[in-house]
């Protein structure tokens, strides 16, 4: 498992280095209009985004290796692979809600009224 947590959390810091150099695989920007593309903030977004992807990486490598420190090596061997999943899905929905501050175009609101015939 120790090869699983440093493969995995490298994997991670390496996607927000990638995110960091090519922005439009950002999801929702790489849809977006040249218009709205105008409105975001990329740079501060996509350094965001990678600074919050090399936490994650981070989190996975040091964890693994704090439990075996502490002496706790059944637990480290037992809970990585759980561990590193809940870290990744937690971790990106934050991103992800987060990372909306840097969209800077107008929302629509959309009416869920029944229209009148």
């Amino acid at each position: 498992m120790q090869i699983f947590n440093l493969l995995f959390g490298l994997l991670i810091i390496g996607t927000g280095f990638f995110v960091k150099a090519f922005p439009n695989t950002i999801a929702g920007y790489n849809t977006m209009s040249k218009d709205q593309k105008k409105n975001v903030d990329i740079k501060a977004a996509s350094t965001f985004i990678r600074n919050g992807f090399i936490i994650i990486g981070l989190i996975i490598i040091i964890s693994y290796y704090l439990l075996r420190w502490i002496g706790i090596i059944e637990i480290a061997n037992h809970i990585t692979l759980i561990s590193t999943i809940i870290v990744t899905i937690i971790g990106t929905i934050i991103i992800v809600i987060l990372a909306q501050r840097f969209d800077h175009n107008k929302q629509k609101k959309t009416s869920h009224k029944d229209p009148k015939i």
